[in-house]
């Protein structure tokens, strides 16, 4: 076996030993869920599993971040679907607004990818949608349609902290449920202000 097969066969169990904890996580818990659980479903032995993680914690971590990139994955597919920023950002925002709902009734992604992703800090899972966002954002200012002076790691801040809400707290004025009422929250208050300066009054006279 050369090199390159053994790295690949590396990654391969790795990747097993990760799907085979968050399959165990799903059905028994976070906290009920073994390293003996997570060898014997990945078929694998306990020693194994030690080659690779030095813990139950490190499997989680690994599993939280498995399951950050599937909802990145899904929410670039959304956002896809347009092409201006104004579009990508609004689908964003529709795609995070149904996570609950409409991503489990589309079976790819879930609730317990969800509930796992979450046991990141709140600080890390941030950063990482301001990561997500920037290039996004960096392109519009290339293509005109933010302005250039656009602080894009601000913008971004500021677009993933809309995200987390949109994601986690109920509007008492907005039909969260209906995907063009969240796109059009979106059109009305983000690229919009991306895009320009408000002039500034004049003092005196």
């Amino acid at each position: 076996m050369g090199p390159v097969s053994a790295a690949n066969q590396a990654t391969d169990t790795r990747t097993l030993i990760i799907e085979s904890a968050y399959a165990c996580f799903r059905k028994q818990g976070l906290q009920k869920t073994t390293i003996v659980d997570i060898a014997k479903a990945a078929n694998v032995s306990r020693s194994t599993v030690y080659e690779y993680f030095t813990d139950k914690a490190a499997i989680l971590e690994a599993s939280a971040e498995h399951a950050s990139e599937q909802f990145y994955r899904e929410m670039s597919k959304a956002m896809s679907q347009g092409e201006t920023l104004e579009e990508k950002l609004s689908q964003a925002a529709v795609f995070v607004s149904q996570a609950r709902r409409a991503i489990a009734a589309e079976k790819y992604f879930d609730e317990d990818a969800v509930s796992l992703l979450l046991t990141k800090d709140a600080g890390v899972l941030l950063r990482e949608c301001v990561d997500f966002l920037a290039p996004h954002l960096s392109a519009a200012k290339i293509t005109g349609e933010v302005r250039k002076d656009l602080d894009v790691a601000a913008a971004g801040e500021w677009f993933a902290r809309i995200l987390f809400s949109l994601f986690s707290t109920p509007s008492s004025s907005l039909n969260l449920d209906d995907p063009e009422v969240v796109a059009e929250f979106v059109r009305a208050h983000v690229v919009r202000g991306f895009a320009s300066e408000r002039p500034r009054p004049r003092r005196g006279g």
